[in-house]
């Protein structure tokens, strides 16, 4: 079989070093890897793996690959350090489109999220810029899927881990309230993405709206607790305020602003769809089982 070939664009992000592994690994496909970092540690695997690899901030390099290629991932990733994340992502998400578009590529895939502040009036520029880079996706034609994500389950093991409140008792801060959270791992996000590039015609002009698994924050704290033990989790029922307030990275209020849309019911998520996609999709229980070994190394970093 004919492989082809699809540029992945910042396949050092999490979500690029999922996909451009699984392509890798399904053997149907020729990778390239756009890399912000060509000397660091992603590059030289995926290199071992048999992706080659390019700047990603190079146009021309970008442009070059594109000509050759069939289909392009294209991811874009939000700097909360820039004093403008918000253009500085839909700049560089709009000058990706163009260049598929100029290159004439037959399907591009990418990774969106939905409008949070022409919903709502509040912004959440993470997924806001990336609503916008798909609008105009949309706009000038793209033959294009987009792929929305929910809540990783992977961020227990970092933004959002667990927090320690007594002996071997741990609060999930997540401001959900009374609202189920969707959730997948991020290493399925690769698979998923094959799935749509090996199906063109099923997939083209759709929106793929992804869940592995719903559930409150305190069903997954108790999904904790069983597989920790022990080790006790529970809901620390925070608000989105006291979230806010106490989160300590940059973006504290698009975070915020991200959880309050998910609690006024916006996830509109598909499990069925994902999991035509992903047959082998995992719950946040067979996840959470598979790296026991991870979430302790996490807990006694705290």
């Amino acid at each position: 079989m004919l492989q082809e070939t699809v540029v992945v664009t910042e396949a050092d992000s999490r979500e690029g070093r999922s996909v451009a592994t699984a392509l890798l690994q399904d053997g149907g496909f020729k990778v390239t890897a756009a890399l912000r970092d060509l000397s660091g540690q992603d590059a030289v695997q995926l290199q071992k793996a048999g992706a080659d690899t390019i700047p990603q901030r190079s146009l021309s390099s970008l442009e070059t690959a594109l000509s050759v290629a069939q289909k392009c991932v294209v991811i874009t990733t939000t700097d909360f350090q820039d004093p403008d994340p918000l253009k500085s992502e839909i700049w560089h998400g709009y000058r990706l489109a163009d260049a598929c578009k100029k290159q004439k590529v037959g399907h591009v895939i990418f990774l969106g999220q939905h409008h949070v502040h022409r919903k709502y009036g509040f912004p959440a520029r993470h997924m806001d810029a990336k609503a916008s880079i798909n609008d105009y996706m949309t706009e000038i034609a793209l033959p294009k899927t987009e792929i929305i994500a929910p809540f990783y389950f992977e961020n227990f093991l970092g933004t959002f881990k667990p927090i320690a409140a007594g002996h071997d008792v741990y609060k999930l801060a997540l401001p959900m309230g009374d609202t189920a959270l969707d959730g997948i791992s991020l290493a399925q996000i690769g698979p998923v993405v094959a799935s749509v590039l090996r199906n063109p015609r099923r997939w083209i002009g759709k929106s793929c709206i992804l869940s592995a698994d719903r559930m409150h924050i305190h069903e997954y704290a108790a999904t904790l607790s069983q597989l920790l033990h022990p080790k006790q989790f529970q809901d620390a029922r925070v608000s989105v305020r006291s979230f806010v307030e106490s989160y300590r990275g940059p973006g504290a209020q698009d975070l915020g602003n991200m959880f309050e849309f998910w609690k006024k019911g916006s996830q509109r998520m598909n499990r069925a769809v994902t999991s035509e996609l992903c047959p082998g999709l995992q719950t946040f229980h067979m996840w959470a089982s598979e790296n026991k070994d991870q979430l302790r190394r996490a807990l006694e970093d705290a």
